[in-house]
């Protein structure tokens, strides 16, 4: 475990193994030989040198003359390319210049045993020795001797201006985001941006904050993307669509009607009731024709009953082919209904607060005759004995879960 630390201590938290980013659009590198095996030699692994390439935007190391000679410790071959540089060497140089000055003048660390005495000694030491510290200090800064660098690396300031001038083809200039992942240089030439190690991650896992309980937790193995537990709130809730209609934007004081599709991803029929805040909270008025409806549940065959009656998707005007109830459409697992607006003031952006209340039957604890789960003959015990009857309508409540949620509603702008 300590070596380990010691490692990404070195690497500044990055990857020290083969984990590169592409330094064009920041996605993950994969290594690449330069040569093929040929059929006689199928079994040999391919032939070098290696090198880094973007899945995404092609882009190659070998752009700008990196290769490797092997495609494993990547990371350590770029070492020590990177400590040959002339400012890694003289940065070295410069840190342990002032560093056998630090060792020299740095008091040591008292041991433990010291650090029993009375408080006495430390008040006396600290008002009698004031001058002679004082002192010290004002002699082992004049010993410190004057550094004198061993390389002078050239100012490439004037030599980059006259490239930037001259420069006609302005995909060749590296994008701020680029610069970034190379601070210590931040190169304007798009050629001599460098891939750089990825920063290391973690897996997290995540609980709610009322109940505690976990709703994601990732597999701990590094390669594995997958999830061990993933309840995610898109999953659970119905999923609500604006239907597309022909009269953008919506106009002031005018009533215009806007069809909402509520799609169910449970295996259980939804019950769902609508409601809006009060007028004077918004900037306009909505009347919800349907506030109380019903969403089928979902089932995988639906797509071939989609297939064999397809729905209609000429209509005209939502009036034109809603029921009485102010339903829309209804079918198989979703249902649409039909909301009228009346924008009161003229704004960018029209946004319908709207909540949504809904109940269902779980289908966990869920008991059928037609499933072979109980027996008629125990319904018609339960019904002559009364407590029996009333404890199972208890139950029948307790399967019962209801949940609310806010959402908003985007609707466009009004003139």
């Amino acid at each position: 475990m300590k070596s380990f630390l010691i490692i990404v201590q070195t690497v500044y938290l990055r990857c020290a193994r083969n984990c590169f980013q592409c330094p064009i659009c920041q996605n993950t590198l994969s290594v690449v030989a330069s040569q093929e095996p040929t059929q006689v030699s199928s079994s040999s692994t391919p032939g070098g040198p290696y090198f880094l390439a973007c899945n995404v935007c092609r882009w190659t190391s070998q752009e700008i003359g990196m290769t490797f000679e092997k495609p494993t410790s990547l990371a350590l071959q770029l070492q020590k390319n990177e400590e040959a540089l002339p400012d890694a060497k003289e940065f070295d140089q410069l840190k342990e210049h002032y560093e056998k000055y630090l060792r020299v003048n740095t008091a040591p660390s008292l041991p433990s045993s010291f650090l029993s005495f009375s408080n006495t000694s430390a008040a006396f030491s600290k008002y009698m020795g004031s001058h002679t510290d004082a002192s010290s200090q004002q002699g082992k800064i004049d010993d410190i001797k004057e550094y004198e660098p061993s390389v002078k690396i050239p100012d490439d300031d004037l030599k980059l201006l006259d490239s930037m001038i001259t420069l006609r083809n302005i995909d060749k200039v590296s994008t701020l985001t680029q610069r970034s992942t190379q601070l210590h240089d931040q190169p304007y030439e798009l050629g001599k941006i460098h891939p750089q190690r990825i920063h290391l991650a973690i897996k997290r896992s995540k609980r709610c904050r009322n109940c505690r309980h976990i709703l994601i937790k990732p597999e701990q193995k590094a390669q594995a993307t997958k999830f061990k537990i993933k309840l995610v709130a898109m999953n659970y809730i119905p999923n609500i669509t604006l239907l597309p209609k022909k009269n953008w934007p919506l106009q002031i004081n005018v009533a215009t009607q806007v069809v909402l599709k509520f799609t169910n991803p449970l295996y259980e029929e939804m019950n769902i009731t609508l409601a809006t805040p009060q007028p004077n909270t918004f900037k306009g008025r909505v009347t919800i024709l349907s506030p109380h409806f019903t969403v089928g549940a979902y089932n995988e065959t639906m797509e071939y009953d989609d297939e064999m009656y397809p729905s209609r998707h000429h209509r005209q005007h939502p009036s034109s082919f809603m029921n009485i109830d102010g339903v829309y459409e209804k079918r198989n697992n979703y249902t649409s209904i039909v909301i009228e607006i009346v924008p009161e003031q003229q704004t960018s952006e029209f946004k319908l607060p709207l909540l949504v209340t809904y109940n269902y039957k779980s289908g966990d604890d869920r008991m059928d005759v037609s499933s072979g789960d109980i027996d008629a003959d125990d319904i018609m015990d339960d019904i002559d004995d009364g407590s029996s009857l009333d404890r199972k309508v208890r139950l029948e409540d307790d399967k019962i879960k209801s949940y609310s949620f806010w959402c908003l509603i985007g609707l466009g702008s009004t003139e």
